[in-house]
């Protein structure tokens, strides 16, 4: 009868591993498309946790589970050390502070010790089901709130903050585990079970605390950047006036010299100069009304650049992007990649007379929409399929700095609940980027 427990037992945890697995890599279907393998692993995982059991020294124990847990997912599911390390320390955070607040609330209402219910058959059999209860009602929270677990992008390297909290939270589990379950010499166990799991909540508490001091610290240093952009995209806006300056100087004199020439037609030759040189002014440069001031900047700098490469950039406002609830600087990587890319289809060797650059955003089925668009080449259907892969450039230099910019853009897109995509027929490239509203 007690092994039966102990291997069902186990068997909940092999699930309950392989669950957090699935969430946090966000294999939703793992377990279903991989039966076999989710077999093998609970198997393997089931025998060693049964026999490990056997050991006099839980430290030992623990240890022992740990490395070989990692080990088990890392051949099985052929994840990297990092990853699969990641995954066994939230799966442990998760029993081992569900196991320590059972533990202490059994305390408190039965007046006993941590030692005494587990030596006592049925406190035991109540406290195994109350924290493999817990266990499994937390693991479907998870899967129930993907979203808000998948957001953080645990495995990514530039979110080093989220990781080292979970080694060092792990790290402190196996040495709390280790010895609340090791020291019988005390003279009040329920007093020291209940300061060692304070001690631990206290950590959390103060890690926690840690984490949005760093993450505050993160936002300035992003506010910073973003700054930094804006005043460098003041910086060309401020170029290009003074070079209209310069131009609306020749102008004048241009103007002067003819009102000093004193012919018969001088009026004409004047009104017909100036309706010119409009027209000119009012393409080289135009403030953009987008609803946020930072892609104002970018896109009247563009179209500065679009006007001197004989480019017709048309931008057309539906829907303000101040609709949009997005860091302004992941905003602003989206529509600079994009804008940036259609504006690159048009280098030398391209021999087009009407080139042309659509940014237009609007409103379609509660959903926001950009479209940014180019009459420019086709994207043949074999580059359309990996135009989004990391590193893929359609530029063809595998020495440069393409092929990054496409995949950053899909990241940071699916980040905020959006969606991207991309059509290019011999009369135009379409990108269009869908962000779910509410």
């Amino acid at each position: 009868m007690e092994i039966t427990k102990e291997i069902i037992i186990d068997l909940i945890e092999a699930f309950i591993l392989l669950s957090v697995y699935q969430i946090f890599m966000d294999e939703k279907k793992y377990i279903i498309h991989n039966k076999m393998k989710s077999l093998l692993f609970c198997t393997i995982f089931t025998a060693f946790i049964f026999w490990s059991s056997t050991f006099d020294v839980i430290m030992y124990h623990t240890l022992f589970n740990v490395v070989f847990s990692i080990l088990l997912l890392i051949f099985v599911t052929r994840i990297n050390v990092f990853s699969a390390s990641i995954v066994y320390f939230v799966f442990f955070i998760i029993l081992l502070i569900t196991e320590m607040s059972v533990g202490v609330l059994g305390m408190l209402f039965l007046h006993t010790s941590l030692e005494q219910i587990v030596a006592n058959p049925k406190y035991l059999l109540i406290f195994t089901v109350a924290t493999k209860s817990l266990q499994i009602i937390i693991v479907l929270l998870l899967f129930r709130f993907n979203l808000s677990v998948k957001k953080y992008k645990l495995f990514s390297k530039e979110n080093s903050i989220y990781h080292n909290l979970i080694f060092s939270i792990g790290v402190l589990g196996i040495f709390t585990m280790g010895v609340t379950f090791r020291v019988y010499d005390v003279g009040n166990t329920v007093i020291y079970n209940i300061l060692v799991f304070s001690l631990y909540i206290a950590f959390l508490m103060l890690s926690y605390r840690d984490l949005k001091e760093r993450d505050r610290l993160l936002n300035i240093k992003n506010k910073y950047h973003i700054q930094e952009y804006q005043i460098k995209n003041m910086e060309q806006i401020i170029s290009v006036i003074r070079e209209e300056k310069h131009d609306y100087a020749n102008h004048i004199n241009v103007i002067q010299a003819l009102c000093t020439l004193n012919k018969p037609n001088t009026v004409e030759r004047i009104e017909e100069y100036v309706s010119t040189i409009s027209d000119s002014i009012h393409k080289s440069f135009k403030y953009l009304n987008t609803g946020n001031d930072y892609i104002d900047g970018l896109l009247s700098i563009k179209n500065s650049y679009a006007s001197k490469n004989g480019i017709d950039f048309n931008v057309t406002i539906n829907k303000p992007l101040s609709t949009l609830k997005i860091k302004a600087d992941e905003l602003i990587s989206i529509v600079s990649n994009l804008v940036d890319n259609a504006f690159e289809v048009f280098d030398e060797s391209i021999n087009l007379e009407n080139k042309k650059v659509f940014f237009e955003t609007c409103l379609q089925d509660g959903n926001f929409v950009i479209e940014i668009a180019n009459n420019g080449k086709e994207i043949p259907r074999n580059e359309i399929d990996n135009i989004f892969i990391k590193g893929f450039s359609t530029k063809g230099d595998k020495n440069s700095e393409h092929g990054f910019g496409m995949f950053i853009t899909k990241e940071l897109v699916e980040k905020n609940h959006g969606t991207i995509c991309v059509e290019s027929d011999e009369f135009e490239t379409v990108f269009t980027v869908i962000f779910h509203l509410g």
